[in-house]
């Protein structure tokens, strides 16, 4: 996935998110050889749940004059891809008729598929609006950071996270503060 100054007004458009996220989907998915099946009429939900959301939000908050920034809007959009869960499926692509015979998973691509089974929807909400942040903070016009741009949240980190979203009540506020503290040094 490629973010991008602007990323997040550009995903406001349907087909933009769409697209984005299935990109960053498969990306995952494909480092340890699987394909995710992504519903598009769920992605479709997300958007406008989060869209409405950060509107509602914005409305209420009379003080912002730029808008909401991006900890926020991650918030809510890392909220609403949890709770819709529009990955659906996960195909193993690994016994794929190119593939040589014997050509077994690495110890990374084993841990990564243990770190998405039973939470890839929790994994994907998470580490997407990361990463997102993490690009927004290491290119911010006013002092962009140096410890976001270097900032690697660890496998531990992401296990936790993962059984956090999948089994408590977490709201958009709180994965705001998660994602700002992140960032705090």
């Amino acid at each position: 996935m490629r973010i991008y100054k602007g990323f997040l007004d550009a995903i406001r458009d349907e087909e933009v998110f769409i697209d984005e996220f299935k990109k960053f989907a498969g990306e995952v998915f494909g480092a340890c050889r699987l394909y995710p099946v992504v519903s598009d009429a769920r992605l479709i939900e997300v958007r406008g749940a989060w869209l409405h959301d950060i509107k509602r939000v914005g409305d209420h908050e009379p003080n912002l004059t730029k808008g909401l920034d991006h900890f926020k809007q991650c918030g809510h959009l890392s909220f609403w891809i949890r709770r819709l869960s529009p990955v659906v499926e996960a195909t193993d692509v690994k016994s794929d008729i190119a593939d040589a015979v014997g050509y077994d998973l690495s110890p990374t691509e084993i841990e990564l598929r243990d770190m998405l089974f039973g939470y890839a929807n929790e994994y994907l909400a998470f580490d997407y609006c990361f990463m997102i942040c993490k690009y927004y903070e290491a290119n911010r016009d006013d002092y962009p950071s140096e410890f976001a741009r270097n900032l690697v949240v660890s496998r531990d980190y992401y296990k936790i996270m993962r059984q956090f979203l999948k089994y408590k009540s977490v709201s958009p506020h709180a994965m705001q503060l998660i994602y700002r503290s992140l960032f705090m040094h």
